[in-house]
């Protein structure tokens, strides 16, 4: 259910520091941060939409005017789209900011016009695995980055849902790639949600990925 937060509530997302594939720099995960409580509309066709068990990930279930703070300590006022996942979890984004594409194997939310020059796009990927367990694919992703990683336990998301966080980076230059997995279970189901931009687009539109999915909840009956 979409429901409106309690006006004293702020809602810290994430706020980690850690070194991982970047050089002796100290590299912080961006800070996100709801100041306000979003103001929420919906119509009676995407409240129905949003009870429906069979309703397709990627269905729109209404609006919020959110409050979040920028890096630099600002409130900035946005409207977000909430839309239903591949799961049994709803999302909020900014449409003038990203595209979506939707399916049952995967929510992607991509930056407008991000693409570097390798055709590399900035976005935002949350899919469901199948693996023994979050640990085991932490590993696997570990073995497959070639890179300096670091895996560390966080949370996600509105319920601070419990995740592993793995992250890494190409290299130290501006156009280098960086990337953090964060590997969460919900209902015996596991998902992945990475967000991959470039060094020089981390405070930005890193930060912007991460205050997606600072906004995931899960129905919880």
């Amino acid at each position: 259910m979409l429901r409106r937060l309690p006006a004293s509530f702020a809602f810290l997302a994430l706020v980690l520091i850690c070194g991982c594939g970047r050089g002796d720099a100290e590299v912080a995960v961006p800070h996100v941060e709801i100041a306000e409580q979003p103001q929420v509309s919906q119509t009676e066709e995407q409240k129905e939409a949003e009870l429906g068990l069979d309703t397709e990930a990627g269905t729109v279930l209404g609006e919020e005017e959110v409050t979040v703070m920028t890096p630099e300590g600002e409130p900035q006022t946005a409207s977000y789209t909430r839309v239903r996942g591949n799961g049994d979890f709803s999302i909020a984004y900014d449409p003038s900011r990203f595209t979506l594409s939707a399916s049952q194997e995967e929510l992607r939310f991509e930056a407008e016009d991000s693409a570097e020059e390798d055709g590399t796009p900035v976005f935002l990927s949350i899919r469901r695995e199948d693996a023994p367990s979050a640990e085991e694919l932490a590993d696997q992703y570990v073995a497959e980055s070639g890179e300096e990683c670091t895996v560390e336990e966080v949370t996600v998301g509105e319920g601070e849902y419990p995740a592993l966080w793995v992250s890494y980076a190409e290299g130290t230059s501006a156009d280098s790639r960086t990337c953090d997995l964060y590997l969460f279970r919900y209902n015996d189901k596991l998902y992945v949600a990475q967000a991959d931009c470039t060094e020089a687009e981390y405070e930005d539109l890193g930060a912007a990925l991460h205050t997606v999915l600072s906004t995931l909840r899960f129905d919880e009956g």
